[in-house]
């Protein structure tokens, strides 16, 4: 893995430090990562979700997209899912070795500001997106 990959990694190991963290390197020197049992809350059904998603080889000068989550995610008040949130999709999106592919839902907040991705890890960037779907 590359500098700014294995140095995210370490962020994200250090705040998620009591959640299972599972760490898939990827022939072109990124990795996805997979995170069990991130607290969700209001205002889903469910309470915790896994979240997956990869770190590419340019990490940390790009952005950290999409993330992916639970296949079963729903609101609490029976509302359907909607963009930029969408189901029926598979994290990792290919053949991982390691990694089997599982059904998931994507959470699509991509930061076109290219200026920020090297100001918004992906650390920050995953708790970003965390509030942003539990203040829907």
């Amino acid at each position: 893995m590359r500098a700014g990959v294995t140095s995210a990694i370490a962020e994200l190991r250090e705040q998620f430090a009591q959640l299972p963290l599972h760490i898939y390197p990827s022939a072109c020197g990124g990795a996805h990562v997979l995170i069990e049992d991130i607290p969700l809350g209001k205002p889903f059904a469910q309470e915790a979700t896994w979240v997956g998603f990869f770190l590419s080889n340019a990490c940390p000068e790009d952005d950290t997209y999409p993330f992916w989550v639970r296949p079963d995610l729903r609101f609490a008040d029976g509302r359907a899912l909607s963009p930029p949130i969408h189901g029926g999709n598979h994290f990792p999106a290919a053949d991982t070795p390691g990694l089997p592919q599982r059904p998931a839902v994507m959470i699509s907040r991509r930061q076109r500001n290219q200026s920020v991705w090297i100001q918004e890890s992906p650390m920050l960037k995953l708790i970003s997106v965390m509030k942003w779907m539990t203040e829907r």
